[in-house]
């Protein structure tokens, strides 16, 4: 009994005694600070003045220290690129504690009274180094650090010299923790900026004249790079701090290029434009230089800096003037990519002054600054080329709802069959016929084609059935019991073929072979729709959807396959083209909705004077060309004048106002057989036409071997 009480007394004692040890420790834990800045300390520095000083034993006399508030830039460096920073250390209670410094400018060796704890970069006998990049240092501390004295040995031939931005002594744990979270945004942003340069090289590839597309993309990578090569976080996944250097290099300083680019081709001003080209050019050498000279050794890539960023604050003002020079003659799109610039340009200067400790250090957000910059081009950009490709959305739309429709159809078609399954065995052959008559009607190019399929051969697939095949609204004797329609694009439909059952056969019940017909002209209405919808995008890939002519696509190759025909034949072929005079000028007085009406009313009349066999064409703007096959010179003259005559007495009806008569001037040319290639017979016309033109427009002017043009033509 009484030892049991013993052992309970014992017991509890020793868990009151576990309990006040574990107070103690947390009042211990809270009580400790989480980290140390090392700008609270008591700095002093001494240059090296080329003394060679390998061991801090050397610097351990008082004598030519001074005292420094913070570890950078000490005063009368006179272009000396050596010198020595101590401290005290204080005593702090931490597992592994670590000195963190954000950057040093540019190499370090670090002494805890005369032990070395680190070394960044590589000294030679005479205390000199190279550039090795920008990392962030951590320095380990040994056991017994508190009260001892911290030595700095720094080396930079940089306008910068010693430490700079966050600098203190902080756990392992907790310093890579900071590290992670500080720079996580950065890596959100970049990878958003990467996500931008895909999209904008994706609209880029599909917009080709739009190069805007193609520099944001550009611009997007130099910001995600330019993210990457100075997130603190990457260098736990890359142990190369010059590699990461040189990314940031490379992309910050092709920054200003891609800039100049995009403003170039948002502002519209021709003296901006050129000054903004010129900038970027100058940028644009300026990056070549610095990386050949550093990678081979001329220079080191930190003394590139300097200079880079008084051109760049120079280029961002220039910029700027031009931008906001122009900025009330532009729309309020344009205005918000010039009010995101100048924010953008605004976070650039400040980030300059404080690498160069103009300004005191904090965390800036230069990659928030970016990304709105790109975002804003993006929406922008994006909305102009909604706007410039709705015409092109609505076909889609249209393509979209058929497709729905033929998928519909085809749903119908499988529930139909499953409703059917009963008599699938008895319909085998049936089924095998129809499959095999569909994959040949599914080869056909055109509807064309496929008439001449329906014609001898889908009578056969009903066999021993007999069905009658009526093409293309023929009349019948009868009801057809089937129909094949077709819809057009614009919503249009017409009957294509029908099916009338003529005699069913006595193993196969007339109910069945209706049911048999119904379901061919179900299953090849759908592949009969998809040929439509290919001859029908066929069509309109060659055509002009303003004025309905044929493009200059179709003409290309019209006119390569009518001078082979005309070659080989031996058969005359003559070129028209015509341009309307002061088209430009009409656009302006009246508007391009009113140019639109008279580029239709010239199409009209083009249409109306020409022959079937001749080709009207649309090249582009308001330039047009006519195809004349087997037409003499003088026959392409005529008509060409007559052409002329139509168009001067048609009024042009526009919004209920009659805006007056368009003149056209035309050059006219025939294949004379001597010529090289097509592209030669269209020159032939074209100076004709050019020639017109400077003898006052409205006339007709042919193209004669024999009779020399001028040598301005």
């Amino acid at each position: 009994m009484l030892r049991s009480q013993a052992l309970r007394s014992r017991i509890s004692g020793l868990l009151v005694a576990v309990l006040l040890g574990l107070i103690c420790f947390s009042q211990i834990a809270l009580a400790a600070p989480k980290s140390i800045d090392l700008a609270e300390l008591d700095w002093q520095y001494r240059w090296d003045d080329g003394q060679n000083m390998d061991i801090p034993s050397d610097t351990l006399k008082d004598e030519g220290w001074q005292s420094i508030e913070f570890p950078a830039n000490p005063p009368e460096r006179n272009g000396r690129t050596q010198v020595w920073f101590r401290t005290v250390l204080p005593a702090v209670t931490m597992s592994e504690p670590v000195i963190y410094v954000t950057s040093i400018d540019i190499n370090v060796e670090a002494f805890v009274g005369e032990k070395q704890i680190y070394l960044f970069g590589e000294f030679d006998d005479e205390g000199n180094g190279s550039f090795m990049g920008w990392p962030w240092h951590v320095m380990p501390l040994p056991d017994d650090f508190a009260g001892k004295p911290l030595y700095l040995k720094v080396y930079s031939d940089y306008t910068q010299i010693g430490l700079w931005g966050e600098t203190k002594i902080q756990d392992r744990a907790d310093m890579l923790l900071d590290v992670v979270t500080s720079g996580l945004h950065e890596l959100v942003v970049a990878a958003f900026s990467l996500l931008i340069a895909f999209i904008a090289f994706v609209f880029a590839v599909f917009r080709g004249t739009r190069r805007e597309f193609f520099y944001l993309g550009l611009f997007s990578l130099a910001t995600a790079g330019t993210l990457i090569g100075e997130n603190l976080a990457m260098q736990l996944l890359i142990s190369w701090p010059l590699l990461k250097t040189y990314l940031a290099a490379i992309s910050y300083f092709a920054m200003p290029v891609f800039i100049a680019m995009l403003l170039y081709y948002w502002v519209d001003d021709a003296k901006g434009g050129r000054l903004l080209k010129a900038i970027a050019i100058l940028h644009q050498v300026y990056l070549i230089a610095v990386v050949l000279l550093s990678v081979t050794g001329v220079i080191n890539l930190a003394t590139a800096y300097p200079l880079f960023d008084f051109l760049f604050v120079i280029s961002l003002l220039l910029m700027l003037t031009v931008t906001l020079r122009v900025s009330r003659q532009m729309n309020i799109v344009r205005q918000l990519v010039v009010g995101a610039f100048g924010l953008y340009a605004i976070i650039l200067l400040a980030d300059m002054l404080i690498a160069h400790g103009l300004i005191p250090w904090v965390n800036f957000p230069l990659a928030y600054g970016g990304l709105i910059f790109s975002l804003v081009l993006v929406v922008v950009s994006i909305r102009n080329y909604i706007q410039t490709y709705t015409e092109l959305e609505a076909l889609n739309q249209t393509l979209e709802q058929r497709v729905v429709q033929r998928t519909t159809q085809l749903n119908d078609y499988v529930k139909a069959e499953k409703d059917r399954r009963i008599s699938l065995e008895r319909q085998n052959l049936f089924a095998s016929k129809l499959e095999r008559f569909n994959t040949k009607l599914q080869s056909c190019n055109c509807l064309a084609e496929a008439s001449d399929l329906f014609r001898d051969k889908l009578a056969h697939v009903f066999s021993p059935a007999m069905v009658e095949v009526s093409m293309d609204g023929q009349e019948m004797d009868d009801l057809p019991d089937g129909q094949l329609r077709l819809q057009g694009l614009k919503g249009s439909s017409h009957v294509f073929a029908s099916l009338r059952l003529e005699r069913a056969a006595p193993m196969l019940p007339k109910q069945d072979a209706e049911e048999m017909i119904r379901r061919a002209s179900q299953r090849l209405a759908v592949t009969l729709g998809n040929i439509k919808l290919r001859e029908d995008l066929q069509r309109y890939s060659f055509e002009d959807s303003l004025t309905g002519l044929r493009n200059r696509r179709f003409f290309d190759d019209a006119l390569s396959r009518d001078i082979q025909l005309a070659e080989r034949e031996q058969t005359a072929l003559s070129l028209l083209i015509c341009d309307i005079d002061h088209f430009k000028r009409f656009n302006d007085e009246y508007g391009h909705e009113a140019g639109d009406v008279a580029l239709q009313s010239v199409a009209a009349k083009l249409k109306q004077q020409f022959r079937q066999s001749d080709i009207p064409c649309r090249l582009g703007g308001e330039e047009f060309v006519v195809l004349m096959r087997e037409a003499s010179l003088d026959d392409a003259r005529v008509k060409a004048e007559k052409l002329l005559e139509a168009i001067a007495e048609n009024h042009i009806d526009y919004d209920n106002e009659k805006l007056g008569p368009l003149t056209v001037s035309a050059g006219v040319a025939s294949w004379r057989g001597d010529e090289p290639d097509a592209e030669a017979l269209l020159r032939k016309a074209d100076k004709a036409l050019y020639k017109a033109k400077q003898t006052g427009r409205n006339c007709v002017v042919v193209f004669e071997a024999d009779k020399p043009f001028d040598a301005a033509l």
